[in-house]
C-alpha cells in the first residue's frame, strides 16, 4: 500500500510532502512541509506574510477548520500618514491596477496556522519538516513557465523595492523559464523561526522589524496586532448534494457559501439525459453562475481579479486529508529586511473591500473566496479533496469539477481538465469546448478562450474509489500529482 498522495500547485510543493509521507509522516506533517516549501517554490502565490485556509479530516472522522487569513489592523491612521497606492499590471491583452504599499498589509496568519497544525495534528519534529523548504531555498528551484509568467505580470510589484527585485531580477530582467531561483535569506530565517518557535514571528525580531517598518513608512500594524493574531478554528459549512456531504469554507468567507449556492442550483436544475458540454449543459451552468454571482454581487461588490493564489490535497495511508489554500494577495511590494518574506496587500484588495479601501472595520478577520473542500461519500467516508485559486472564479470552478466527477462520473484527470466557464458582471469566459453553445443575452460580453486558460483556476483534485485513491493535478496552473 502507497504511503499517500499529493495533488498540489507545484512539483517541489508535492515533492516537500512526499519526503515526510515517505518518511513516516502523517498527512498533516506533510502539510506543514509543503507549506514552508511553497513559500520559495511559489513565491508569488504563498508567503509567511501572507494567509490561508486549511480544512482538515482526521481518519477517526473528526473535522476541523481553520481560518488563518489575515486580519486588520487593529487601529486606523489618518489617510494622508498612508503609504497605499494603485501598482498597474500588464497580463499583455489587458491591465490590471492593484493597490500596494505598507498601507495595504493585513496581519498575517499563515505561520500560526502552521504552528496550529503541528501541536494539535503533526508527529514529526519542526526541524525535520521545515528541510525540503531550506534546502531549495539555498540551492535552488527551476523557473517553470506558471512562475515566470506571475513574475513577469507582477514586475511593477515585485520591482518596487531591491530586496525582491535581487531575488526575481537579478540583472533587470525576470529570471527565464529553466533557470534557478534562490531565496538563501528565507532559509536562514525559517531555520531561525523553528528554533526560537512562533513567539519570533509575532512578537520576537521578525515583528519587531515589520512593526518598526509600518509606523516609520506608511502602515498600520502595531506589536499589538501581531501579538495578538490567532487561528480561528471552526466545523466547516455543510451542506448536502445528491447523496454526498460537502464540507468546505464557512463565513465571514463568502466562497464555501457561493459553492454551496451553485450546488443547490445544479442539484435542481442539472437533468441526466444532458450530454456534457452539450448547448443545454452548458446554457445551464451559464444561467446558474450568472444568478449566483448576480446575487452575491450586490452584496459583496466582488471584483473581477487574478487570483494569485495555490492550493493543495495530502491524504495518508491512514485516512488523514487535508486541503489548504492560500494567498499573498500580489505582495505589496515590501520584504522584511534580510527575510525575503514578501508581506500581504489585503488591505489593497478591492474584492476584500466591498465599501471601498479604507473601509476595513479594524480588528476583523477578512473574507475570501478560498475554498478548500472536502467530499464525503454517502456514509461520510472520505471521498474528494479539491480546491483552487482563481478569486471570485474560485467557487463555480470548484462546483464545475465536482459536477462533472459527481454527475458525469468521469475519470479524475478528465473532470479537472474539463472545459469550465465563468459568468459575472455581465461577461461569460467559455473554454473552447463551451465556445457558441451559450444563451445570447443582451449587454453579454462574451469572451472565447482559444486554450483552457489559468483564468479558470487550477483545481488539484484527490479522489478515492474503493480503496484506491487517485490524484490529478490542473495543467491549467502546472500543478503536480504525485503518489508515494
Amino acid at each position: 500500500m502507497s504511503d499517500g498522495i499529493i495533488a498540489a500547485g507545484h512539483e517541489q510543493t508535492a515533492h516537500a510532502a512526499a519526503l515526510i509521507l515517505k518518511d513516516g509522516g502523517n498527512a498533516f506533517d506533510a502539510a506543514i512541509a509543503a507549506f514552508f516549501t511553497s513559500f520559495i517554490s511559489e513565491p508569488c502565490m504563498s508567503s509567511p506574510g501572507g494567509g490561508a485556509f486549511a480544512n482538515i479530516l482526521t481518519a477517526t472522522g473528526q473535522s476541523v477548520f481553520l481560518d488563518c487569513f489575515c486580519q486588520t489592523p487593529q487601529k486606523k491612521r489618518p489617510i494622508s500618514e498612508i503609504d497605499f497606492g494603485p501598482m498597474v499590471v500588464n497580463f499583455g491583452s489587458t491591465t490590471e491596477t492593484f493597490h500596494v504599499g505598507m498601507g495595504s498589509i493585513a496581519v498575517p496568519g499563515i505561520i500560526a496556522g502552521i504552528y496550529y497544525i503541528h501541536e494539535h495534528f503533526a508527529t514529526r519534529p519542526m526541524s525535520v519538516l521545515v528541510q525540503p523548504a531550506l534546502d531549495i531555498a539555498r540551492n535552488g528551484v527551476v523557473m517553470n513557465n506558471f512562475q515566470f509568467f506571475d513574475i513577469r505580470v507582477l514586475k511593477a510589484i515585485i520591482t518596487k523595492e531591491a530586496e525582491a527585485r535581487q531575488i526575481f531580477y537579478p540583472k533587470g530582467e525576470p529570471l527565464p523559464v529553466g533557470s534557478i531561483l534562490r531565496m538563501p535569506a528565507m532559509a536562514d530565517y525559517l531555520e531561525f523561526l523553528i528554533k526560537e518557535g512562533k513567539r519570533e514571528f509575532y512578537e520576537g525580531e521578525f515583528a519587531k522589524q515589520l512593526v518598526l517598518d509600518s509606523q516609520n513608512k506608511g502602515g498600520f500594524l502595531t506589536m499589538g496586532d501581531m501579538q495578538n493574531y490567532t487561528v480561528n478554528v471552526t466545523k466547516p459549512l455543510s451542506f448536502s448534494y445528491r447523496d454526498r456531504t460537502i464540507l468546505t469554507n464557512p463565513l465571514p468567507s463568502i466562497g464555501g457559501t457561493l459553492l454551496g449556492l451553485v450546488l443547490r442550483k445544479l442539484e435542481k436544475q442539472f437533468q441526466n439525459n444532458y450530454q456534457p458540454f452539450s448547448p443545454q449543459h452548458v446554457q445551464t451552468l451559464q444561467q446558474i453562475i450568472d444568478e449566483v454571482f448576480r446575487i452575491e454581487r450586490t452584496v459583496t461588490n466582488l471584483d473581477k481579479k487574478w487570483g494569485s493564489t495555490s492550493h493543495f490535497n495530502i491524504v495518508d495511508k491512514k485516512g488523514n486529508a487535508i486541503n489548504i489554500t492560500m494567498s499573498n494577495g500580489e505582495g505589496c511590494g515590501y520584504m522584511v529586511p534580510g527575510t525575503n518574506i514578501m508581506m500581504n496587500n489585503m488591505l489593497g484588495e478591492a474584492a476584500l473591500l466591498p465599501n471601498g479601501f479604507h473601509s476595513w472595520t479594524p480588528n476583523t478577520r477578512l473574507s475570501s473566496m478560498m475554498s478548500p473542500t472536502i467530499v464525503l461519500d454517502a456514509q461520510k467516508n472520505f471521498e474528494i479533496a479539491t480546491g483552487t485559486g482563481g478569486a471570485s472564479r474560485i467557487p463555480a470552478a470548484i462546483a464545475q469539477v465536482l459536477h462533472y466527477l459527481i454527475d458525469f462520473k468521469m475519470d479524475l484527470h478528465e473532470a479537472v481538465h474539463a472545459a469550465r466557464l465563468h459568468n459575472e458582471h455581465l461577461e461569460l469566459n467559455l473554454e473552447p469546448d463551451f465556445v457558441g453553445k451559450h444563451r445570447s443575452q443582451e449587454l453579454l460580453k462574451v469572451v472565447n478562450w482559444e486554450e483552457p486558460a489559468m483564468f479558470f483556476g487550477g483545481v488539484h483534485t484527490i479522489q478515492r474509489k474503493g480503496k484506491k485513491l487517485y490524484a490529478a493535478a490542473d495543467n491549467r496552473r502546472e500543478g503536480f500529482a504525485l503518489e508515494v
